[in-house]
């Protein structure tokens, strides 16, 4: 006899989704839809904006501005109304989530008289920041019981356990799975209709302090969720979005799109990687890494039939490319010097200075004579990163000659026929050589899922047309 594993949905809700009494309903219309077929969880992020204010209250904190007063009422304010608007006031659960805005209000006003006194610390800012989620998804909770859906609150920092990265911290998935399936399982077995709502965006380290994972980090939160449980549960993730999906260019530059129904979680991370910010990188690596089937819908449009199935397997038989993307934005670094050859170690005190100071690379390319490397760095890090190898005692002082180009784009060609499919590099070259487009550098990953062109930034939204007129068209 096969066991078959039950199954269990883990549905996520940005800030977008969390408006007013309207975006509310259509959470239970959603739930209404799967709940009779799936145990489910939902991860929340915090009300759109309230991230930001959060932050510009730890920074007036820190600085003893006399704004934070105004700051913290304007939270409380947005918080209070929705609840007004979406929970009837003679319900136990209005009293509820008012009693809970209030404590969690005065517990960041203590706060940021703490900051005031003591020195600030990543770890304060992201114990604060962490108030937008757990305020967000405790009031969610609060409407799903006043609505007759039994439902549980949960703080992630319970069961998520991360490194000490403070705002951009990493899941450590070994220390994770066990309080996961301790604290979840039984909850997912006792009770067969509740729905658990967990916050998003936060764990904790290892000494009990409260960790951010950086923007996206509640999508990334449901997919460690279901990693945990992969192994108890048929898990599978949908992503409530603005948007239906991924498309297959970007719209601010091309001429048409159209939606990716069937990607890779390898495809689609290469996609991230080159600008479509839908889904965090590290959330579509744990996925794939579990094996786990997602989803991309509208929430908007929750019963469209165009949608992003994302799992990984690796579709041999589709279009050879899948997308044509660009970040548009993009500076050019070249360090070159006949004196590269004979001085051991160059490429590795160019990247552990640039590591250092927290500058990151997006693509690589050196020639074979080894005289010269080329970086693609972010826009913003351009002055940084002149000024870092100018000063520096072994690039600035030895015989180096650095160019910075601030005046660049990059264009993807993604897609796993690639792999399969010779003379995809001869096509961008003759495509763009015919539409007079020169390319600057060219770079491939070892995946060969992806295939690099640097371009001047102002032939940018014509190489992403003409490209893919001929690619997907």
């Amino acid at each position: 006899m096969v066991f078959k594993m039950e199954d269990l949905l883990i549905m996520k809700f940005g800030g977008s989704c969390l408006i007013d009494s309207r975006s509310f309903n259509q959470i239970i219309r959603i739930i209404s839809k799967y709940k009779e077929r799936n145990k489910m969880i939902l991860v929340n992020s915090a009300i759109n904006g309230i991230t930001n204010k959060l932050i510009e209250f730890y920074i007036k904190s820190c600085n003893e501005d006399s704004e934070c007063s105004r700051i913290i009422e304007e939270i409380y304010t947005i918080h209070e109304q929705l609840i007004k608007r979406i929970i009837p006031s003679n319900k136990e659960e209005f009293q509820e989530a008012i009693e809970f805005l209030n404590n969690k209000i005065e517990d960041l006003k203590q706060l940021g008289r703490v900051i005031t006194l003591i020195r600030p610390s990543p770890d304060i800012q992201d114990l604060i920041i962490s108030y937008g989620e757990t305020l967000s998804t405790f009031i969610l909770t609060q409407y799903l019981n006043s609505n007759q859906i039994d439902s549980k609150f949960l703080q992630s920092n319970e069961i998520i356990i991360t490194n000490d990265l403070f705002g951009n911290a990493i899941p450590l998935l070994e220390d994770t799975e066990p309080l996961i399936h301790d604290k979840l399982v039984p909850l997912l077995e006792s009770k067969l209709d509740q729905i658990i709502c967990i916050t998003g965006f936060y764990g904790s380290t290892k000494d009990k302090k409260i960790s951010t994972m950086g923007r996206g980090g509640s999508d990334l939160t449901a997919a460690i969720l279901a990693y945990g449980l992969r192994n108890k549960f048929n898990s599978r993730v949908i992503y409530w979005k603005d948007v239906k999906g991924f498309l297959d260019a970007d719209p601010r530059l091309a001429r048409k799109t159209s939606l990716i129904q069937q990607i890779s979680y390898i495809e689609a991370k290469e996609l991230t990687f080159f600008g479509a910010k839908i889904l965090h990188p590290l959330c579509l690596d744990i996925n794939e890494k579990g094996n786990i089937l997602s989803e991309i819908r509208s929430f908007r449009e929750p019963d469209s039939a165009e949608y992003t199935t994302i799992t990984k397997g690796i579709d041999k038989n589709g279009n050879t490319i899948k997308a044509i993307t660009a970040i548009y934005k993009l500076s050019m670094v070249i360090v070159e010097s006949d004196t590269m050859v004979p001085l051991p170690g160059t490429a590795s005190k160019l990247f552990s200075l640039l590591g250092e100071n927290n500058v990151n690379i997006v693509f690589i390319t050196q020639s074979s004579s080894e005289n010269n490397i080329t970086l693609g760095i972010d826009y913003e890090d351009s002055k940084k990163v002149s000024f870092l190898l100018r000063n520096s005692e072994f690039f600035g002082k030895q015989w180096f000659r650095i160019v910075l180009n601030n005046e660049i784009s990059l264009i993807a060609i993604i897609g796993a026929g690639i792999l399969y499919t010779p003379g995809v590099a001869g096509k961008v070259f003759t495509t763009l050589g015919e539409n007079n487009i020169n390319i600057l550098a060219i770079a491939q990953g070892s995946s060969e899922l992806s295939f690099t062109a640097i371009i001047e930034r102002k032939n940018c939204e014509r190489a992403v047309n003409v490209l893919y007129d001929i690619f997907i068209g």
